[in-house]
């Protein structure tokens, strides 16, 4: 819930951030239609278009569809005609949050803005709940780094008066732990999946053949011939101590992709909203940290299932309110 609250900030603003019927819908909406869309594929193409509308599960999505309409519509008509009314005085008021830059980019064309909202919501929220339970689930199982990230969090913003993008870029224990952790818990064995559209033979002779699927490993992640020993271990002051080093201060960031850290992916199709997940991870943190204390029942929990990392989120884990040690 935490990462639709923060999402629906930005890409929806007041008041629609706070509706909760909203926020169901963003969440559920990305679970559902890979329902959906599993289920679908398990008929042949030329049949799907006749079948969908008999499949519960699409029309469980299309309920969503609907009634997020219901919700972010009046919004986006009561915005344009504001807009139209701006531009004749010639004050055209500055886009704040998706529903205007999407305005802005479309130009007069027409596109649908719910599911541009709804597609946000599939590559924004769920990733990002993710990285924050794992991360959150590595600090309590290393309760060390937990004093020294406090400390970081309350010089920096004490620093600085309050919260700004600069803030966040100093705060680099924090992001060395946030690099750790997604190094550390691997998303999946492959990344960077592709399909071959026409054949292609690579530079060594190798022939990929059209309709073929190729992906990228990821075991370099915690391979002990790039990390060392202790590759298989969390230690958040891995990158910070990386980026100490002469020429390294921006390799080594949480939304810096290379060949031997493949998080965000890699090259051209690298995530392009890494950026925009690294401060929401580092502001949601922040908050949670200062804010309790954490603790397990028992030892930190393990992945859900073995080919990809999915942390157990009915996993049981203490938490007490404290009294933060700067205004947030």
């Amino acid at each position: 819930m935490i990462a639709a609250q923060l999402s629906a900030k930005v890409f929806l603003g007041e008041p629609i951030c706070r509706n909760q019927e909203w926020l169901n819908i963003s969440i559920r909406y990305t679970v559902d239609a890979f329902q959906a869309a599993r289920k679908l594929r398990t008929f042949a193409p030329f049949v799907r278009p006749f079948i969908y509308p008999f499949l519960s599960e699409l029309r469980v999505v299309q309920d969503h569809v609907k009634k997020a309409r219901s919700i972010i519509e009046p919004e986006v008509l009561a915005r344009r005609r504001a807009r139209r009314e701006a531009a004749l005085t010639g004050k055209v008021p500055k886009s704040t949050d998706a529903i205007g830059w999407f305005e802005d980019v479309a130009a007069g064309r027409p596109f649908d803005f719910v599911h541009a909202q709804l597609l946000l919501s599939v590559v924004a929220i769920h990733t990002t709940s993710l990285t924050i339970m794992t991360l959150l689930y590595d600090l309590t199982a290393n309760p060390q780094y937990i004093d020294l990230l406090r400390e970081e969090i309350t010089q920096v913003l004490t620093e600085d008066g309050g919260w700004k993008k600069t803030s966040l870029y100093k705060m680099k224990l924090l992001d060395s732990c946030m690099k750790e952790s997604q190094r550390v818990h691997v998303l999946g064995a492959n990344v960077m999946t592709r399909r071959v559209e026409k054949p292609v033979t690579l530079s060594d002779g190798t022939k990929l053949p059209k309709g073929s699927h190729l992906s990228m490993p990821t075991f370099q992640m915690y391979d002990t011939r790039h990390w060392g020993p202790d590759a298989g271990k969390f230690d958040g002051h891995r990158f910070l101590n990386m980026r100490s080093q002469a020429g390294q201060e921006n390799k080594w960031q949480f939304v810096t992709t290379s060949a031997e850290h493949m998080g965000f992916g890699h090259g051209m199709h690298a995530c392009p909203g890494r950026f925009f997940a690294s401060n929401e991870i580092k502001i949601a943190i922040a908050h949670l940290l200062l804010k309790y204390d954490w603790k397990f029942e028992g030892e930190q929990p393990t992945s859900l299932t073995e080919s990809e990392y999915v942390p157990d989120p009915n996993a049981k884990i203490w938490y007490k309110s404290r009294e933060p040690e700067i205004e947030l």
